[in-house]
Formats: C-alpha cells, sequence, structure tokens
C-alpha cells in the first residue's frame, strides 16, 4: 500500500482535514468537483460554537457519520461550493478503489492511511461510529492493495475555508411576512372605501 496517499503538513487547517476525509469517505465516483462541493458542504453543515479540546473529535464523528451516507439532499443547491474549489483536485485513482469498499472498511483505510491515524485512535473512531468489530474493520484496511496514485496532491489549506452560504430561510419568512402585510392593507383599505360608498 502506498505510504504517501496525500500529504498532510503541519501548517493545514482542521477544516482542510475535515474536508479531506469526507471526500474520500463519500460514496460512489462521479465528478471530482462536485464530490469537493458536497465534502465542504458535510464540513460546514457540522460546524458548532464548541472550543473544548474534544471539539474536532466531535465534528469528525459528525462528518465522517453524513459522508459514510450522505443525504440526496446535499447534491441541490452547490452553486457557492463550486464556485469556491481549488485549482487542483487529488487523483482520482484512490476514489476508484475506495468505492468498491464497505462504508466502514472505507473509513477505516481512510483514517489509517490517508490520515495516518494510530489503529487504537482508529478503533475508538470506528466505536464513536457505533460500528461493531472495529478490530476487523481496522485489519480488513490494512490488507489493502491501493496502487500509489499517479499525483499526490493535496488540497491547498489557503484556499479551503468555510463557504458563507446565507440560507434561504429567512428570506422566504421576509417575503411571506411582507406579501401578509401587504393584503392586509389592500383589505384595510378595499374595507374603508365600502364603507365610505355605503355611507354616501
Amino acid at each position: 500500500m502506498p505510504e504517501d496517499v496525500i500529504t498532510n503538513p503541519a501548517t493545514e487547517t482542521p477544516y482542510s482535514a475535515l474536508v479531506r476525509m469526507a471526500y474520500f469517505v463519500l460514496p460512489g465516483r462521479g465528478k471530482r468537483s462536485h464530490r469537493l462541493a458536497i465534502a465542504r458542504r458535510i464540513v460546514d453543515g457540522t460546524a458548532r460554537r464548541d472550543r473544548s479540546p474534544t471539539a474536532f473529535a466531535r465534528r469528525r464523528t459528525r462528518v465522517l457519520r453524513r459522508a459514510m451516507r450522505p443525504s440526496r439532499r446535499l447534491q441541490l443547491g452547490l452553486g457557492p461550493w463550486l464556485r469556491a474549489l481549488p485549482p487542483r483536485l487529488p487523483d482520482p485513482a484512490l476514489i476508484g478503489v475506495l468505492s468498491r469498499l464497505d462504508p466502514h472498511v472505507r473509513v477505516a483505510y481512510v483514517l489509517r492511511h490517508v490520515e495516518r491515524m494510530p489503529r487504537y485512535a482508529v478503533r475508538d473512531q470506528l466505536a464513536e461510529l457505533r460500528v461493531r468489530d472495529p478490530w476487523r474493520v481496522i485489519d480488513a484496511a490494512d490488507a489493502l492493495e491501493v496502487p500509489r496514485p499517479r499525483r499526490p496532491e493535496r488540497f491547498e489549506p489557503v484556499l479551503l475555508r468555510p463557504v458563507r452560504n446565507r440560507s434561504l430561510l429567512p428570506l422566504g419568512t421576509a417575503a411571506a411576512l411582507t406579501a401578509a402585510l401587504v393584503g392586509a392593507l389592500v383589505v384595510t383599505e378595499s374595507g374603508g372605501a365600502l364603507d365610505r360608498k355605503s355611507v354616501v
């Protein structure tokens, strides 16, 4: 198995690491651009105002859980994430191999051989994901023979930042309230006009 599937520099941000995990754990193949956009959307959707020492571990669990079995709704409205892609994407060779694996084995492989986490840490993460017999899953991941990618590229940490995508719900709510107020005014004015006519 390759020793350098993907570079992991010390200066990398936690956000970039989470996006990379989601990118490789997502099922199927498809376009790399859409895959990365969905990965970033998953990570953006797991943000919490939590600065405790275990915050990253909890967020990683949320990201991995959503990436293993992503909702189809994540494919809708990808515009903001597609417009924020880095200029280069990782080699697709690894995706082809991982797409054929069981989701739990895929997670174990990504944590062990992409993120280079020790076996005990991967075991703990799989337990958090409620994976049965995590040691067997880790052994299956370690036994994989994966060809070395042609271009062991990495995500550019400077370019990978959370995408600020304002929800459409407040806008829709404001529009509905405005329409209701306008309607109320129209009814009020119409009622007043009818009353004046009746007096005349």
